[in-house]
């Protein structure tokens, strides 16, 4: 049986990880400071890095997302 990893389209995987990594330090520094376990003086660097990938892996989860969508449609019309 093959994990719901293995099933999604290649393009919606790569969208993925590039959200998770582009915007997910961002997203882990805020939530540090708002616990005040780290003071977050200077978030450029993250916020940069959250502008650059935020639209490309959103544009790739939504490609993905309709290709996964059309190979399982067409997978299950075959079966």
């Amino acid at each position: 049986m093959k994990s719901a990893w293995s099933k999604l389209h290649l393009t919606l995987k790569i969208g993925l990880l590039l959200f998770i990594f582009g915007v997910g330090p961002l997203l882990i520094l805020l939530l540090l400071d708002a616990l005040h376990l780290v003071e977050a003086r200077n978030a450029v660097g993250f916020g940069i890095l959250a502008f650059v990938s935020l639209y490309p892996s959103l544009i790739l989860i939504l490609i993905g997302g309709i290709l996964t969508f059309r190979k399982r449609r067409k997978a299950k019309l075959l079966s």
